[in-house]
C-alpha cells in the first residue's frame, strides 16, 4: 500500500516528505546524540537544536533555519499530521501549479512567514521583557498550513465540505476564515502569539503572492492555465485579479459591506505609495475568465479522482464476492 502511494506520488510530494523526514529526523537523531554524549536527563521535547530549528535568539547565527524549520517537527502528532498536509496538499495542488511552482510556493510561504514571526517575537519579547521567549521554538507546518488553505479557496471555493453524514456542512471559501476564528481564541486561552502570528502571517503572505506576484502561463491553443510553461509560447498573466479571489470574500457575507471599506482604504494607501499596482478592467476581465477556466479543471480533475474511487471500491466489492463464492 505505501510504496504504491510512494511510487505514485508527484515529485512536490515527494520533495517536501523527504525534506519533512530528514529535517525531523535529523533533529530527534541530534538530540539522542547529545544526550548519550553528555549524560544529561534533559526530555526530548525540551531540548533545542538551533541550527535545525527557528529559535529567535539563535535565528540571526544561522539564518538557514528560516527555510529548515519550514520541515522542523519535534512531536509525534505535529509530523504526522504535516505528512498528512503536505501529501493531500501537493498532490492535489501540483495538477494545477507544476512541480517547481508548488515547491516555491513551500518555501516562500515558509521563510517569510518565519521570519515575520521571529521579528513580531523578538518585538513582543523585548516589551513585555521576556527573556525566556527568545528560547521557544518556532516555524514547523504551521508556516504553510494557511497557504493552502488560500490556494484552495483559490482552486475550488464553492467545493462543499460535508461531514459526519451532513451534520457538517460548509465552503471551502469559508474554512479559513473558520479556522483563522480557532487559532485566535487558542491563542487567547493560552495568553500567547503562538498559533495566532505565524497562521496570519500564513495567510496574508499567501494571499498577496497568489493575488499579486504568482506568475501564470496560458496557452492560446491549449485551455489549460498553469504556473509552469514556456514563456516565449504563452502569454504571461501575475497574479489573481478575480473578483472572486478578492480578500474580502474570504470572510462571511454579513462582514463584506464594512471590511470592504477598510480593505480598499489600505489597498488604496498601498497603491499610493507604489507597493502593488492597481488592476485595469481588461487583466481583472481576463483573470475572471482564468478562474472560470481553471474551475472546470479543477471540477474534472475532481470527478476523475471521484471515478477513480468508485472503482476501486468496486473491485474490492467484487473481490469479497469472489472470496464468498470460493469457500462455499
Amino acid at each position: 500500500m505505501v510504496p504504491t502511494l510512494w511510487r505514485s506520488a508527484p515529485k512536490s510530494t515527494k520533495f517536501s516528505v523527504v525534506a519533512l523526514l530528514v529535517t525531523s529526523l535529523s533533529i530527534l537523531l541530534i538530540k539522542i546524540y547529545v544526550i548519550q554524549l553528555s549524560g544529561s536527563q534533559s526530555k526530548l521535547l525540551e531540548m533545542i537544536i538551533p541550527q535545525l530549528q527557528l529559535v529567535p535568539r539563535y535565528a540571526i547565527y544561522y539564518p538557514w533555519v528560516f527555510v529548515t524549520s519550514i520541515f522542523a517537527e519535534v512531536s509525534i502528532f505535529s509530523f504526522l499530521f504535516s505528512l498528512a498536509v503536505l501529501y493531500i496538499a501537493t498532490s492535489y495542488v501540483e495538477k494545477f501549479w507544476g512541480f517547481k511552482e508548488v515547491v516555491k510556493f513551500i518555501l516562500v510561504i515558509g521563510t517569510v512567514t518565519n521570519l515575520s514571526t521571529v521579528l513580531v517575537t523578538i518585538l513582543s519579547n523585548i516589551v513585555r521583557g521576556d527573556v525566556n521567549g527568545m528560547d521557544q521554538p518556532l516555524g514547523g507546518g504551521i508556516s504553510y498550513y494557511f497557504g493552502f488553505l488560500v490556494v484552495l479557496k483559490q482552486l475550488i471555493p464553492e467545493h462543499n465540505v460535508i461531514l459526519f453524514q451532513g451534520l457538517v456542512n460548509f465552503r471551502v471559501k469559508h474554512l479559513p476564515f473558520i479556522l483563522l476564528l480557532l487559532v485566535s481564541g487558542w491563542s487567547a486561552v493560552a495568553q500567547s502569539l503562538y498559533p495566532f502570528v505565524p497562521s496570519m502571517f500564513s495567510f496574508f503572505v499567501s494571499y498577496n503572492y497568489l493575488r499579486f506576484i504568482q506568475t501564470f502561463f496560458e496557452d492560446p491553443i491549449l485551455p489549460v492555465t498553469n504556473a509552469n510553461g514556456d514563456q516565449t509560447n504563452s502569454t504571461v498573466f501575475r497574479g489573481d485579479a478575480s473578483d472572486a479571489f478578492q480578500l474580502v470574500e474570504f470572510f462571511p457575507s454579513v462582514t463584506k459591506p464594512y471590511l470592504s471599506v477598510v480593505i480598499n482604504a489600505i489597498f488604496n494607501a498601498f497603491v499610493f505609495i507604489g507597493v502593488v499596482q492597481p488592476f485595469n478592467d481588461e487583466v481583472i476581465e481576463q483573470s475572471n475568465l482564468r478562474a472560470q477556466k481553471l474551475s472546470e479543471q479543477a471540477s474534472h480533475a475532481n470527478n476523475q479522482i471521484a471515478n477513480s474511487v468508485a472503482e476501486r471500491r468496486r473491485q474490492v466489492a467484487l473481490q469479497v464476492i469472489e472470496d464468498r463464492i470460493n469457500r462455499t
